[in-house]
């Protein structure tokens, strides 16, 4: 699994890097067989004039089911990768579930055959 975050753009301290590597490490250690890539994109669109500013993009790569991409804007970084690291959980269970509850397909000429 290949792990992308990209910060150089803003001015991260030592603690929001600690927050964002945990998450990070929680979300590979729990769903590891399902991604295939992560990447975290922080920006700050205005540049230093302030306000809802701060954005946040996370991106997964599944092994099965394509990619889920979530965006997040806020006034603080570490609130926005917060809320985008939520919104991405939720979307990863919910794409489990639905490969869970994903019907198998038979193959209908062996059940003719074998009547």
């Amino acid at each position: 699994m290949d792990v992308d975050v990209n910060w150089s753009a803003v001015n991260f301290n030592d603690k929001l890097k600690a927050i964002v590597s945990r998450r990070l490490s929680f979300l590979v250690g729990r769903f590891r067989t399902l991604i295939m890539r992560v990447s975290v994109r922080f920006s700050d669109v205005n540049g230093p004039k302030g306000g809802v500013d701060k954005q946040c993009v996370v991106s997964v790569k599944l092994w099965t089911a394509g990619e889920i991409t979530i965006k997040s804007k806020g006034t603080e970084y570490q609130s926005v990768f917060q809320t985008s690291f939520e919104r991405l959980i939720r979307s990863v269970r919910r794409e489990l579930t639905k490969q869970r509850e994903k019907p198998i397909r038979i193959n209908r000429r062996d059940l003719i055959d074998n009547n």
